[in-house]
């Protein structure tokens, strides 16, 4: 039977990006056609959303690959604290990526997407951020793809956190099941993502383009 550990480290190989439709496929069946078409890039095979022969990436980009096995590793020898901290910097480094994301879909230089959530720190900046950008309150956004908990988690883990770094007295134990929760909702953070890079996939121009049809 699979631990939490090993579904963790599965949802790295699990998902895939269109580049063409912007949707964020789950498809087993396609996993190893994936894999070995296009030098690892999905060049030839069918997105089954669209239908579109284009590059396909790994979702999550593959620079949080070492980020959750990191988690894992961490759970592995019990060091709850550094689990709990690790899965909140993977929420927090996946939404800088869905932030870039909405830019990037508004045409924004990556340059200057890069320059603006290194600039935009901290959960309720970014939320702020992306309202301003959509019009959406994020918790809305996270609620409407089925995730309605998921805030929730990532408040109790931050409070855990910081429970166990910043009192002196009465600190809070962190446990085994404080662990298995931390692997649980980093599991869950890339099922979100994938959901919220596939639901807001519209590209939404910060400057509309002339008409110059007169």
């Amino acid at each position: 039977m699979k631990t939490e550990q090993d579904m963790l480290l599965t949802q790295l190989d699990r998902y895939w990006e269109c580049f063409e439709c912007g949707r964020v496929i789950d498809d087993p069946s396609l996993t190893k056609a994936l894999e070995t078409a296009g030098m690892g890039w999905g060049l030839g095979v069918p997105c089954p959303k669209c239908g579109s022969t284009v590059s396909k990436s790994k979702f999550p980009d593959e620079r949080f690959r070492p980020l959750f096995e990191m988690i894992v590793e961490c759970c592995q020898i019990e060091r709850a604290i550094l689990v709990l901290i690790l899965a909140q910097i993977a929420f927090e480094g996946m939404l800088d990526n869905f932030l870039r994301r909405l830019l990037d879909r508004m045409n924004c230089p990556e340059d200057i997407s890069l320059a603006i959530t290194d600039e935009v720190r901290g959960i309720n900046a970014k939320a702020s951020f992306i309202k301003s950008l959509t019009g959406k309150d994020i918790k809305k956004m996270i609620r409407d793809v089925g995730f309605k908990d998921t805030l929730k988690q990532f408040e109790t883990i931050r409070r855990k956190r910081n429970s166990f770094l910043h009192t002196a007295k009465g600190k809070e134990d962190l446990t085994r099941d404080d662990i298995i929760a931390a692997l649980k909702f980093a599991y869950v953070t890339v099922d979100l993502y994938a959901a919220l890079f596939s639901e807001h996939r519209e590209w939404r121009p910060l400057v509309e383009p002339e008409d110059n049809s007169y």
